[in-house]
This record gives structure tokens, sequence and C-alpha cells, in this order.
């Protein structure tokens, strides 16, 4: 009986704990990617906006409000003259860097987070599929570009835990 009476207040405390995660109600990504003139980065980079939207909505898939429901809305303006100086410099990643304002709008407004999230190529490497050489990685390759945007939206998605 006393195990179960533990196992109750547990299962009690993680469902509160469930609860008590920020609802999202808007997730918006904005970037003028016509600021980035190589046909690389067109190609590779072309749904940025939908693909972050995408992969922050995934990791917060539990959190998603119901329509009825007052959520956070977060929403980023991608750095596009940095992404498109980035591609203009080279197609080699280097010192590669994506940068935008994030804000987070909370129900309650004394909870809200403003910031500039940067990912520089320093940060993926865990996010990096095994076995990837890095020597052979390029912006405008997937591997990259899947890497950056779950670094962006891994943290992102951090926040509203």
């Amino acid at each position: 009986m006393k195990h179960l009476v533990r196992s109750t207040a547990l299962i009690a405390a993680i469902s509160t704990a469930a609860v008590a995660e920020t609802q999202v109600s808007k997730i918006d990504v904005t970037a003028d990617l016509s600021a980035i003139e190589t046909y690389e980065a067109a190609g590779a980079w072309k749904n940025l906006e939908a693909d972050l939207e995408t992969a922050i909505a995934e990791r917060l898939v539990s959190q998603i409000a119901p329509e009825d429901v007052e959520g956070a809305e977060i929403e980023i303006d991608l750095d596009e003259v940095m992404l498109a100086n980035n591609f203009e410099t080279s197609l080699g990643i280097g010192e590669w860097k994506l940068a935008g304002d994030v804000d987070i709008d909370m129900p309650d407004a004394s909870k809200d987070e403003n910031y500039t999230l940067t990912v520089t190529t320093d940060q993926l490497g865990a996010l990096y599929p095994e076995g990837t050489n890095t020597d052979e990685l390029t912006v405008d390759s997937d591997v990259f570009y899947q890497a950056v945007v779950a670094a962006f939206a891994d943290n992102i998605a951090s926040k509203l835990k």
C-alpha cells in the first residue's frame, strides 16, 4: 500500500508539472530571404521560415494551446543581412552564424522574453548525424541546414519548458 501511495504521489507531481508548462498559441518566423543573392543559398534555405516554425512546434507539441486558450506568442525575426553575408563570403562553413531577434510574449506580461539568439558553427557538432565529416560540409548541405534549424528550435523550446 505504501508503494502505491508513493507511485500515485509521483504521478500526480508529474501531471502537475506537465499542466504547468506554458501553452503556445502562435509561432511566427520572418526573414526576407530575397537578401540572399547566391543561387546555392536560395535553393538550400528557401523554406527556412516554415522549417523553423515546424521544428519549434514539434518540440512544443504537447504545449500547443487550443484555439480558445491564450498562450505564449513566439515571434522570430531572422537577420537576413547576416545570413546573406554568410553566403556571399563563402560556401564553406568557417565562422558561419545565424542570428535572430526572439520575442516571446507570455500571457503574464511580466514573464515576456526578448533576446537575440545566435547559432554558430561551434554549437552544431552535437547535432550532426553520427559519422558526419564536418570538413566536407558546406552551408548549402542538408545536414548543416538541419543542424542550424534544430539548434535554433531547441533554444526557443527550452525557454517554454
